[in-house]
């Protein structure tokens, strides 16, 4: 099968970071979970957890050491595929492993899915049980300490707002919507979020779920919302941003901006977040004292101010000064945020031309094809996407 660490998209090159460094807080060798699936098609298909050896220093680093399979058991609403695997997250203590299917709600069954996380995490996690939660269109968790998680839904049952932001306590198997009052929260659908040092969120709109359904793209609904929720649940105010309509301003997908990521940044004395706009490659700065959004940078300088769908996700520096962003699925960038109101670009990797990557061999998606980096971004549009790097 060849030596192959499996990218799934430039994400993983954010998040591995920090799963690695959570993991190897409990053991060593450091290991990283990935929560992914099967399609329907392959015999006895089944979404589950893949272990890779994350060790750099080891001789099967990339190599998946194993995988630990999801079963269905009808009695308690869990069905082993078609819950489009999404997020993951680790508890703060290192005991539990939490995934979430996107779209279980679809066949009735379950969507938040716990693990233990054994004191070797090689062995890989063991599955536990699967809870019900309120809301429907699992995304993201947030531990915030203990056996604790803060969770966004981004819909309700029909795919359509209000989506709900839950707490779980994945070892009592407590969880409860956080929100007082859901009649208030319109055209809510909350994706990216972060938790400031007083217990209160800001929560990122992204989209519509059933606008995603059909062929017509112009029909997708993107939200031009992020809000302020108290400790308490109380909605506390809603930021509205303009979505710009001349053309190029936007990827011209849909309508509206979309915040799939929001994120508090660490130790800001005023409790301020970063929002990325997917549609228009912007991030604006927003906080508890402030009357409206900053835009804080357009980060598609780095690509002529050429727009283009991207998450924008963000991995702060614990100290609050530098973040590593993914963009466009192509570029991973790093900025100097010590003015959060002025970032500085430091320094943008290019996955379609950096030299480095010119002679590593990367496997084409659903093939057993080889090709290059720049080969394969010159065919497809200057877009990585989710490929095999053979290691060497």
């Amino acid at each position: 099968m060849g030596h192959y660490i499996t990218l799934f998209g430039i994400f993983l090159l954010v998040i591995s970071s920090w799963t690695a460094a959570h993991l190897s807080k409990r053991s060593s060798p450091s290991v990283l979970y990935v929560w992914s699936g099967q399609d329907r098609s392959v015999p006895n298909a089944s979404d589950f957890v893949a272990v890779i050896d994350f060790d750099g220093r080891s001789p099967t680093y990339g190599h998946i050491l194993k995988t630990v399979s999801l079963v269905s058991d009808v009695a308690n609403g869990i069905g082993q595929v078609g819950n489009e695997p999404h997020h993951s997250a680790i508890s703060t203590n290192g005991r539990y492993y939490m995934t979430g299917g996107l779209l279980s709600f679809l066949s009735g069954n379950k969507e938040v899915f716990v693990w233990k996380i054994p004191k070797n995490p090689t062995k890989g996690p063991e599955f536990l049980y699967a809870l019900d939660v309120p809301g429907a269109c699992t995304d993201e968790f947030l531990p915030i300490g203990g056996s604790e998680f803060l969770l966004s839904m981004m819909c309700n049952e029909q795919a359509v707002s209000p989506g709900n932001i839950v707490y779980i306590n994945a070892e009592t198997r407590m969880t409860k919507s956080i929100l007082k009052n859901i009649s208030a929260f319109v055209d809510f659908n909350p994706h990216g979020f972060g938790r400031l040092a007083n217990g209160s969120i800001f929560v990122g709109d992204y989209i519509e779920p059933i606008t995603l359904v059909g062929s017509n793209s112009s029909q997708i609904l993107f939200r031009n919302t992020a809000r302020h929720i108290l400790p308490d649940g109380t909605l506390e105010r809603i930021f509205q941003f303009q979505f710009p309509t001349t053309p190029g301003s936007s990827n011209g997908i849909g309508y509206g901006i979309g915040f799939m990521e929001l994120k508090a940044i660490p130790g800001d004395p005023f409790g301020r977040s970063y929002a990325c706009g997917t549609s228009v490659n912007n991030i604006y700065l927003i906080g508890p004292g402030m009357p409206e959004p900053i835009l804080a940078i357009d980060l598609s300088q780095v690509n002529g101010y050429q727009k283009r769908a991207s998450a924008g996700l963000l991995s702060f520096f614990s100290n609050g000064q530098r973040v590593l962003m993914t963009f466009q699925l192509r570029y991973v960038i790093l900025a100097n945020i010590t003015r959060p109101e002025q970032p500085n670009i430091l320094r943008v990797f290019d996955f379609c031309t950096d030299p480095t990557l010119k002679h590593v061999a990367i496997g084409i998606p659903d093939s057993f094809e080889k090709t290059t980096f720049a080969k394969f971004c010159a065919q497809n549009d200057n877009i990585t996407g989710a490929l095999r790097v053979e290691l060497s």
